[in-house]
């Protein structure tokens, strides 16, 4: 891989440069106003059906943490 020349500014470039008295270097962040509380709603069921692909997909991946919990399958 080929390594990039780092850039170099040409001496003198920030002279001369001032911010405006009436500005300041680092503005301050904007604060949004409170609504209150964020509600959160979902029209999902109470129990969620689980395919047996999802289920063998889950068993592969969490294998060693599912055998921690319950034990390993007799």
């Amino acid at each position: 891989m080929k390594r990039r020349a780092k850039r170099r500014l040409p001496r003198g470039w920030a002279k001369g440069l001032t911010f405006p008295p009436d500005e300041p270097k680092n503005p301050p962040l904007r604060r949004r106003k409170d609504d209150g509380p964020i509600v959160v709603t979902d029209d999902w069921p109470e129990e969620i059906p689980i395919g047996d692909d999802e289920l063998r997909v889950i068993e592969r991946y969490m294998r060693s943490e599912l055998d921690d919990l319950f034990g390993p399958l007799p």
